[in-house]
């Protein structure tokens, strides 16, 4: 038998020996995946609360992506304005929307935390319900976060700003400033993205330019990213800051907590490009009016300003998770500047000075014996006294 023969008659032996269809195992049995892979769920969880005359038009927004793999969580937070009316015709309708209805208003973040529980896809978008997104919102974070070589924890769109009905505003504020300086450019660091099984993504119509309207962003204290519903989340991000038990009480300035502590640990990418719509109707916490410049648009510390709280439960949850994130990557004297650059004051009434000036110098005082096996006693003692803690204190600590 030559080798050519041997060869053929194997396979035919191989062939005789495979089972008919009906006797094989079960491929789902098997863990195996039947489908080629497809593009990722992007989960939209709306908010609201009292937003009756707006929420139809933010879940038709949902609906009307262009992009074709999108799920909408509705989380209406007790409202008592004839929005769960709304609900019930939206379910009346099939709709395709999951809708939670809270028994009590909790806040913004308990209700984000209601949703996103509820979800599933990887990447997440937060949509207020006086909010719209645009119809390519959806289209353009995923083609993004797909093309990206540096796989940040979230990329945030410019936002239009509309008064009743009309546009009166195409970019953000502290969005442009940021935009303005031209820094965090990278030339190289995004490759278009195809998809490569099933229907073609992104569609011919998609401009490809785009990505060389993207600006990453580094560590930073400081607000530079679009209002809450221009943001597109990855889940894996969210979840290393989603567990602080201090979140769910606060009851605003989610996306300033999200925002700030998945920027610093994994940073983020602007977008160029309005993604969303922010409506201002007088309620607004933080734009009362339209951006004008030189001319702040909102009133600092009114009823619903909890950005001190906000920044507050992050330097918190930062030292107490310090483990999360020193043990998978980080250095220990990158972390301690990272700390460094997140310290704010303690918006509480602390009884010593030190601790009032510095929240995450009380977060560590407060969990030191864990703090200092990950970061070594002689760092985090020096950490301290740079933040001008009595020594008295620092010394005190040393027995624990």
């Amino acid at each position: 038998m030559d080798a050519a023969t041997g060869w053929q008659a194997r396979i035919e032996t191989n062939v005789a020996d495979v089972p008919p269809a009906e006797q094989r195992p079960n491929r789902r049995e098997l863990g195996e995946i039947e489908t080629n892979p497809s593009l990722p769920l992007v989960s939209v969880i709306v908010i609201n609360y009292n937003y009756r005359r707006f929420l139809r038009a933010a879940v038709d927004s949902v609906l009307s992506q262009t992009y074709p793999n999108v799920e909408c969580i509705v989380v209406d937070n007790a409202s008592t304005d004839g929005s769960p009316a709304v609900l019930s015709l939206m379910e009346t309708n099939g709709a395709g929307v999951k809708i939670i209805r809270r028994t009590h208003n909790g806040g913004q973040s308990q209700a984000a935390l209601d949703g996103l529980e509820a979800s599933s896809g990887p990447y997440v978008i937060f949509l207020d319900a006086d909010d719209l997104l645009l119809p390519n919102c959806v289209e353009t974070h995923v083609f993004v976060h797909l093309s990206l070589r540096i796989h940040v924890g979230f990329t945030s769109g410019d936002m239009l700003q509309l008064s009743g009905d009309q546009i009166v505003l195409g970019t953000e504020h502290a969005f442009n400033r940021r935009i303005l300086r031209g820094r965090g450019f990278k030339p190289r660091a995004a490759r278009p993205y195809r998809h490569a099984f099933g229907e073609q993504w992104p569609r011919q119509s998609v401009d490809e330019k785009i990505l060389k309207s993207i600006y990453f962003v580094g560590l930073t204290s400081q607000w530079v990213w679009a209002p809450t519903s221009g943001n597109c989340f990855r889940r894996d991000a969210l979840d290393l800051f989603a567990d602080n038990p201090a979140l769910p009480s606060l009851r605003t300035g989610t996306d300033l907590y999200f925002c700030l502590g998945i920027n610093a640990v994994s940073g983020s990418v602007l977008i160029d490009a309005p993604v969303a719509a922010y409506r201002l109707h007088g309620g607004n916490i933080y734009s009362q009016r339209p951006q004008l410049n030189n001319v702040l648009c909102y009133q600092p510390g009114c009823a619903g300003d909890s950005n001190a709280l906000a920044r507050a439960a992050l330097a918190d949850h930062l030292v107490e998770r310090a483990g999360r994130f020193v043990e998978r990557g980080w250095i220990w004297i990158s972390f301690l500047w990272l700390l460094w650059r997140m310290d704010c004051a303690s918006p509480g009434p602390e009884a010593k000075p030190w601790a009032r000036r510095s929240r995450v110098a009380a977060a560590i005082v407060k969990n030191y014996t864990d703090f200092s096996k990950l970061v070594g006693t002689t760092p985090a003692r020096v950490w301290l006294a740079l933040r001008l803690v009595p020594f008295p204190v620092i010394f005190s600590l040393g027995g624990r």
